[in-house]
């Protein structure tokens, strides 16, 4: 860890903390002493970003200027709506299609709509142009994903529909997912793919409105991805250190219990009534989930990789999924443990 503290250029009263852990910057802001307490401690969970949206952008996107947008994504399963704190994003194959951003300054329109040009239309739309244009949106996304290929990333979106919008498969999944593509880069490194509750889908369980725990999700898609250095150690690691403080953990739940409620509320998930929206997700028991999509029976690399991982290294449970008859529900009898991954994998090469 490299800690440089010292004076503000901006204000000579006051000093700065700078923090760096293995090449990349993790902290830069108001002055504390690291060796005070563990850096995870010290960090205030109110600090965190919170997803969760305000109450004037539920009206708005349930009855107001951005129903539109909503009714949208509600009338087309190839959409993602996702909560951002200040900001929606809409999500089609894995990408952006529009990032919706309140406007706190009164001077101006009350939201913004970003389409990212990278994507070959350069302008920013209005909600009325958003909502009516989707289709020729769409269209520039599909020819750049065809010469570009987010594989991972679309994969992803379909576990999110899969288990969240399916009116027929998603209430007999045992977990919802809360979020996608969930960073937090304010002190600490979390990055997790997918964030869920895990809710065993039996009738006595879903009666009991404060059972549902966290998970993590991390996804790999193919042998390839892997390779590198966003490796499976790290990615325990990481979560390791974010599960460590307990106020980031409680903080965290919070707010993931709000983001789900919202979600209900918006339309967003299929299969529960509205009386279980009002569950609470625990902070109690988190777990972390391995999705290794397309991975190639032959292949030795996740055989080597977690052969390198110790299950008692973690307090918490580490489980890789497997699919329930080809499909992206995911099950907890679906889940295996490493030592059992790894002992099927060895039956299989006899």
């Amino acid at each position: 860890m490299l800690n440089l503290t010292g004076d503000c250029e901006r204000n000579g009263d006051e000093q700065i903390t700078i923090l760096a852990k293995d090449n990349q910057l993790v902290y830069v802001g108001f002055f504390f002493y690291i060796s005070k307490k563990p850096f995870f401690e010290e960090r205030n969970n109110h600090d965190m970003k919170k997803r969760a949206i305000s109450e004037e952008m539920m009206r708005d996107l349930l009855s107001g200027k951005l129903s539109s947008l909503l009714r949208a994504v509600q009338n087309d399963d190839t959409l993602c709506m996702e909560l951002r704190g200040s900001s929606v994003n809409i999500y089609y194959r894995g990408g952006s299609l529009f990032k919706i951003t309140e406007n706190k300054c009164k001077s101006v329109e009350n939201y913004q709509i970003v389409f990212d040009s990278g994507y070959g239309i350069e302008n920013n739309p209005s909600i009325e142009e958003a909502a009516n244009q989707i289709p020729q949106y769409k269209q520039a996304m599909d020819v750049w994903f065809h010469k570009n290929p987010k594989d991972e990333r679309e994969f992803q979106q379909f576990i999110v529909r899969t288990n969240n919008r399916n009116k027929r498969i998603s209430n007999s999944t045992d977990y919802y997912i809360v979020d996608m593509e969930y960073a937090e880069t304010n002190g600490m490194n979390a990055r997790f793919d997918l964030v869920a509750l895990k809710w065993r889908s039996t009738g006595s369980e879903r009666k009991k409105l404060e059972v549902p725990s966290l998970t993590f999700i991390e996804l790999k898609y193919g042998d390839d991805a892997l390779k590198g250095s966003a490796s499976i150690k790290k990615h325990l690691d990481d979560l390791k250190d974010f599960l460590s403080c307990s106020e980031n953990l409680g903080g965290f739940a919070k707010d993931m219990t709000e983001v789900f409620r919202q979600k209900c509320k918006l339309g967003l998930v299929e299969g529960l009534q509205e009386n279980q929206y009002k569950l609470t997700i625990s902070p109690s028991n988190p777990e972390v989930i391995f999705i290794f999509a397309e991975h190639k029976p032959a292949s030795r690399i996740l055989k080597g990789v977690l052969n390198d991982i110790n299950p008692s290294d973690y307090s918490f449970p580490i489980s890789i999924a497997s699919a329930s008859m080809m499909g992206c529900g995911l099950y907890e009898d679906c889940m295996w443990t490493i030592k059992e991954f790894l002992y099927k994998e060895k039956e299989s090469e006899k």
